[in-house]
């Protein structure tokens, strides 16, 4: 697998490398660790109102940054070394998320991590505008970082808790195909959830559960949580399903996901078109910017 690791020194870029460390990767996994350096500040050298001194003290500080980032990547690279992964670093200038999508394409990433936000300091679970940029136009999959794995990423008694929604879909299957080919062991969790949606607006509810059609829609929806199970070849993590009816899918997922205290938040990701682009309501994209536990969308490479 080919992991991009997006990184700027913050807290939440230094959980989002702590989190990747408690995942189970294959063994053949590749890390580029990549640093953007700030666009606006690098243009600063092109205003002819400088003074030669003005200019200079600008390029020692471009220097100086520079170097500072390259310092951080290595000494992040190092320790994700002494834990057996391959790593390479990367350090660009320019839009953090534009060089960061860019940086995925050019590397032909599989998986793009990234924390929620960055330098910005809001402490809040709402994604960031680089996080938010770059579920949406990333050309592969993108693990969102929101906190630390509650415990140790080297315990052999943590368990990992993952929820996964599938709802058929060939997003959802993506999804499925993605974890199920990682290296899960007895201490992962794996809740598969299905939610039907619940029109409940002037009691429609009952009316739509009384239809043959919800009835065999209900029924299909079972026999798709069971393939999962019984057809996906998994490595040995515990497998559950669980299908749930609700108004508001993205909802039901959310507050599922509290009550098991998931770690990780795993879904389809139907791509990035200009309607998927334009309606930012989408299930993954409210489930990304409101869950308190990681998030990662998985969609088709290109």
């Amino acid at each position: 697998m080919n992991i991009l690791v997006a990184t700027d020194g913050s807290d939440c870029a230094r959980q989002a490398i702590q989190f990747l460390q408690g995942l189970p990767l294959p063994d053949d996994s590749h890390v580029t660790l990549l640093t953007v350096l700030v666009e606006d500040f690098f243009r600063g050298g092109d205003k002819p109102d400088l003074s030669a001194q003005q200019r200079d003290l600008l390029y020692e500080t471009k220097q100086e940054l520079r170097e500072e980032g390259e310092r951080l990547l290595e000494e992040q690279a190092r320790h994700l070394r002494r834990n057996g992964v391959r790593v390479d670093t990367l350090t660009r200038s320019g839009h953090a998320a534009e060089e960061i999508v860019l940086a995925a394409r050019e590397l032909s990433a599989d998986l793009i991590v990234t924390g929620s936000h960055g330098l910005s300091g809001i402490k809040r679970f709402l994604l960031g505008s680089v996080s938010s940029h770059v579920l949406q136009y990333a050309p592969c999959s993108v693990l969102i970082v929101k906190q630390c794995l509650r415990e140790a990423p080297d315990s052999p008694d943590r368990a990992l808790r993952v929820l996964l929604a599938y709802d058929g879909s060939d997003p959802a299957r993506r999804a499925v195909e993605f974890m199920a080919a990682l290296p899960l062991g007895g201490h992962t969790h794996v809740r598969a959830l299905n939610v039907l949606p619940m029109i409940k607006m002037f009691r429609q509810d009952i009316n739509q559960r009384l239809s043959w059609v919800w009835q065999e829609k209900k029924l299909l929806a079972e026999r798709a949580l069971a393939r999962i199970t019984h057809e996906v070849r998994w490595g040995h993590p515990e497998i559950i399903t669980e299908l749930r009816e609700g108004e508001d899918v993205s909802q039901v997922i959310l507050e599922a996901a509290a009550r098991d205290q998931s770690d990780l938040i795993v879904l389809g990701h139907k791509g990035k078109g200009a309607i998927d682009r334009f309606l930012l309501g989408s299930v993954t994209s409210r489930v990304a910017h409101h869950a308190e536990c990681s998030v990662l969308a998985v969609r088709a490479t290109g």
